[in-house]
């Protein structure tokens, strides 16, 4: 285990273990002497988009790099527009031919 582990890298460090569990069915544990090792491979395979937020977070307050970022990922991860988990269109597409006034309704009747 790395020395001068603070609270927040092992609670950080309990979330993945927790999600990768989950995702790959492999039992972590925090004692192991190559545990950053091993959530590092499977944070490589995993197809989760927060496990590998909080790996970089996890990075970033350990002071080391070990999966190195590329700019052009990071531009496409937030480009994207995601609803329920599909991507969305960044513009709304609305056919010219519709009237853009609003409708005039007077006692359930459409009006001029």
């Amino acid at each position: 285990m790395i020395p001068n582990l603070t609270k927040d890298m092992i609670d950080i460090m309990q979330q993945l273990r927790k999600r990768l569990r989950s995702e790959f069915g492999v039992e972590i544990k925090l004692s192991q002497p190559n545990v950053v090792q091993t959530i590092l491979d499977l944070v490589k395979k995993s197809h989760d988009q927060r496990s590998q937020l909080l790996f970089a977070d996890l990075e970033d307050m350990m002071g080391i790099e070990l999966m190195p970022r590329t700019h052009e990922a990071e531009e496409e991860v937030t480009s994207k527009r995601m609803y329920r988990g599909q991507p969305v269109p960044d513009s709304p597409s609305m056919s010219d031919s519709h009237d853009h006034r609003p409708k005039r309704i007077y006692r359930g009747q459409v009006v001029a």
